[in-house]
């Protein structure tokens, strides 16, 4: 099931960034540069009230969120994270599936990501293109991302 963020979604949320970070992401990036871009302890109360500003779109599974993706009202896509249990069985193409339909309802002219080399995949595939390389600095280290975008 696909839904809006409910109050209580932040620990799932909080704990799949960290494990997707640390899991999926750990052939791309080096173990520096994973703790930079997240470290323990996980911060709850930050996921909490980030989540109750964005309201990002979840997909539950038995109860649990495996995996959500952020939008903001300009078409702007923040965190886009599945849990590593879950990776690549079609749950992060049914989020992205729900954010391209609420695009389309709010009449937005296209999408945007900042995007990690990890995922860069992922968005060709639902027709993102790459615009710009970055390299993002975390406290002194060095990642490498992507802005990307995509024409609704």
């Amino acid at each position: 099931m696909i839904r809006r963020y409910q109050h209580g979604d932040h620990m799932f949320i909080g704990q799949i960034f960290y494990d997707a970070v640390h899991q999926l992401a750990c052939k791309d990036y080096s173990h520096e540069q994973l703790q930079a871009w997240a470290s323990k302890p996980i911060g709850f109360e930050h996921w909490q009230q980030r989540c109750e500003t964005k309201k990002p779109f979840v997909k539950e599974f038995c109860g649990q969120v495996v995996g959500f993706i952020e939008l903001d009202a300009d078409g702007h896509i923040d965190c886009t994270y599945v849990d590593p249990n879950f990776a690549r069985r079609g749950v992060m193409t049914e989020l992205m599936h729900a954010v391209k339909m609420e695009a389309r309802k709010r009449k937005l002219a296209k999408l945007y990501a900042e995007v990690s080399i990890t995922a860069k995949p992922f968005f060709i595939k639902h027709g993102f293109e790459v615009v710009s390389e970055n390299t993002v600095d975390i406290d002194g280290i060095k990642l490498t991302n992507y802005n990307m975008s995509c024409q609704l």
